[in-house]
């Protein structure tokens, strides 16, 4: 626990200083655990070593919509997104405590991808309203836009919040008593504040994107499933795109 609020010191110096791209070094904080994890739990199946290549592959080729050609950014995503997907599933079948999509009952997984949707579409309306002032709309409905949109959903829910998850769940099952309110206070905070602070964001503003955002798409990754979050950010990314086009 102490290493990780020490990187996390880190980390908050190099936010605050701007020394280095932000979601740079959360990648490379991100594939330091991921090849941890698989170190100490080696590979999943064969299953989820396919899903974990769709993922990555999915969440690097989404830059074509931005740059409509091949570029670096695909393989500086892929990469960290591959071994984090590797790890996140590898815990996962080892270790539980969380699932790709909800199995329980018949119709859990259609009741992930609605509960996900319905929070994406709230999410997106409150991030159109926060960003009314600051952007000018563009409105269209394009492939590029589309497929640009995956890669937070995917990326940055796998990357920057599941890994944390999957570490944490690691190391509370090495233990025989139950994780302590300190522990699992350290988990949702790695869940949420890198992930909020790789924007690069004033702090004032990155705490209001951690309540309104990041502690949702948080929320849902432990209460329900990884899909559920994973839908419900692609769409507020999405419902921002089609409105204000995509990042300059």
């Amino acid at each position: 626990m102490i290493v990780m609020w020490i990187l996390f010191a880190l980390f908050f110096v190099v936010y605050a200083l701007k020394i280095f791209p932000l979601w740079l070094v959360l990648s490379v904080w991100a594939t330091g655990l991921s090849i941890f994890l698989l170190i100490k739990n080696k590979l999943p199946s064969l299953k989820y070593i396919i899903i974990s290549v769709i993922l990555a592959f999915i969440a690097g080729i989404s830059f074509f919509g931005y740059f409509h050609s091949f570029n670096l950014q695909m393989i500086i995503t892929g990469i960290p997104c591959l071994l984090a997907s590797l790890a996140v599933f590898s815990v996962m079948e080892k270790c539980s405590g969380y699932q790709l999509i909800k199995t329980d009952k018949k119709l859990s997984p259609l009741f992930s991808v609605l509960i996900g949707i319905g929070t994406g579409t709230v999410l997106g309306l409150i991030n159109l309203l926060l960003g009314k002032n600051s952007m000018t709309a563009d409105f269209g409905i394009s492939f590029s836009r589309i497929l640009v949109s995956l890669n937070p959903g995917i990326h940055e829910e796998i990357t920057y919040r599941a890994i944390f998850m999957a570490l944490f769940i690691y190391l509370f099952s090495l233990k025989e008593e139950a994780p302590s309110k300190f522990q699992l206070f350290t988990m949702w905070f790695m869940m949420s504040a890198p992930h909020c602070l790789s924007h690069g964001y004033p702090l004032f503003q990155s705490l209001i994107l951690l309540v309104l955002f990041s502690l949702p798409f948080t929320f849902l990754q432990r209460k329900r499933d990884l899909a559920s979050a994973m839908i419900s950010h692609t769409l507020v990314d999405l419902i921002r795109f089609i409105v204000f086009g995509l990042p300059v």
